[in-house]
């Protein structure tokens, strides 16, 4: 029933694709160590044959309402600052006969992994150590994070998640499933314009609470986006106690937009005061603004949008809380032309113009500089947590979870 959910979703973006042909950004602008921690890289893979390009194939989009090309190039990143991501894995469905969905978000891990082994300009990274280790040498790090638990079934399936290389893992995606509720009204949302005010009464199930209490003893990011209200307080209630920070990859805010998938302040401040982060989208759809919380100048369906969102979780919780998740790639149109960016968010080669946006609106420059570093330090203390026998028994129970990943490709 998904897949035909779905699809029409798909369907209805425009597939035209063009050679790379973007003027080089401002370079002033960029970031010091800037992060996304929502980007997909291997799209083409993930959504083939309906999405067309990826980093390094010469392919680019030049609009914003497309949403089947690929938005984003290696030099984009370095230009806008970007060097540490979290790589979003989505599979979206069972396509193929035999593969369950643990099978597919293996099989994708292993796309990521031979991704980056034909980029040298990409070094792949599964903590912190070797994250500083690949920025160091002056690539992009890339940390696999997978988007929607779908195929964990039981508790052991973390563990060949973890063994495959998953360092992160976005609990529910656009439906609810054996771990818990995700947001209302999503895919009506992205299709139409959704029913404001629908909420998911369900939390998280004792499935999901088992596989959350396993990612903190493994050292993996809980990360709550795209979950019911019930479901980010249920995580907050396990990890708040240990101290294990949590991130919310890619979001806006439910003060301006009231739709379950924006964050509401209240578990905004909660994620922060935990020592987490605050991805902020470029989904147009999920940067809509009411009248009442508009910039004083403000243009409806630019990327002024994004900052008025930015800007207020900014007044809620220390601007430091904040980072660019773009969710570039997956599926989503970007603010148009005007407004504080002129050329609009096409692809990434327009997201300096946000960095200017969001400073000339009055964020603190250092909060953008210092993305990266809060990152690192939030990965670092999941990791403080974990359990090293864990770690190791993940390990060496599924050492064979990659060479069976080849065959599945």
């Amino acid at each position: 029933m998904r897949e035909l959910t779905l699809l029409p979703l798909l369907l209805t973006a425009c597939a035209t694709s063009h050679p790379v042909t973007t003027p080089t950004p401002e370079r002033a602008a960029k970031v010091t160590l800037g992060v996304d921690t929502h980007l997909h890289l291997t799209m083409s893979q993930a959504a083939k044959p309906i999405f067309t390009g990826e980093p390094g194939d010469g392919v680019l989009a030049t609009n914003p309402r497309t949403k089947i090309v690929n938005q984003v190039t290696e030099a984009q990143l370095h230009d806008s600052g970007v060097r540490l991501v979290f790589a979003a894995l989505w599979p979206p469905w069972r396509t193929r006969a035999g593969l369950s969905s643990l099978d597919l978000s293996v099989k994708q891990a292993r796309e990521l992994d031979d991704f980056v082994a034909r980029r040298p300009g990409f070094g792949l990274a599964t903590d912190a150590t070797s994250a500083r280790r690949v920025l160091a040498s002056g690539r992009i790090a890339v940390v696999p994070q997978l988007e929607g638990g779908e195929g964990i079934e039981r508790v052991e399936d973390v563990d060949a998640l973890y063994a495959a290389g998953v360092r992160v893992v976005t609990v529910v995606h656009f439906v609810s499933t054996q771990l818990g509720g995700a947001a209302k009204g999503q895919l009506s949302r992205a299709l139409f314009q959704g029913t404001p005010g629908e909420r998911e009464a369900e939390g998280l199930t004792p499935l999901g609470r088992e596989v959350v209490t396993r990612m903190m003893q493994l050292g993996m990011v809980i990360d709550v986006a795209h979950g019911s209200d019930r479901l980010v307080s249920d995580v907050l209630d396990l990890t708040e106690p240990l101290g294990v920070p949590v991130l919310i990859s890619h979001t806006s805010s439910r003060a301006m937009l009231d739709f379950e998938r924006a964050s509401p302040d209240g578990l905004v401040q909660r994620v922060a005061k935990s020592g987490g982060l605050i991805g902020v989208t470029l989904s147009d759809k999920q940067v809509e603004t009411d009248a009442a919380h508009r910039l004083p100048v403000h243009q409806p369906g630019t990327c002024d949008d994004v900052v008025a969102h930015w800007k207020h979780l900014a007044s809620i919780v220390p601007p430091e809380a904040l980072v660019l998740g773009s969710d570039m790639n997956g599926f989503i149109s970007r603010p148009a032309p005007g407004g504080l960016c002129p050329d609009g968010l096409r692809h990434y080669g327009d997201v300096n113009q946000l960095w200017a946006a969001l400073v000339q609106a009055g964020l603190p420059r250092a909060a953008l500089d210092g993305m990266g570093e809060r990152l690192l330090q939030l990965m670092e203390k999941v990791d403080a947590h974990a359990d090293p026998d864990a770690q190791a028994e993940a390990k060496r129970r599924f050492t064979r979870v990659r060479d069976e990943a080849s065959a599945l490709r």
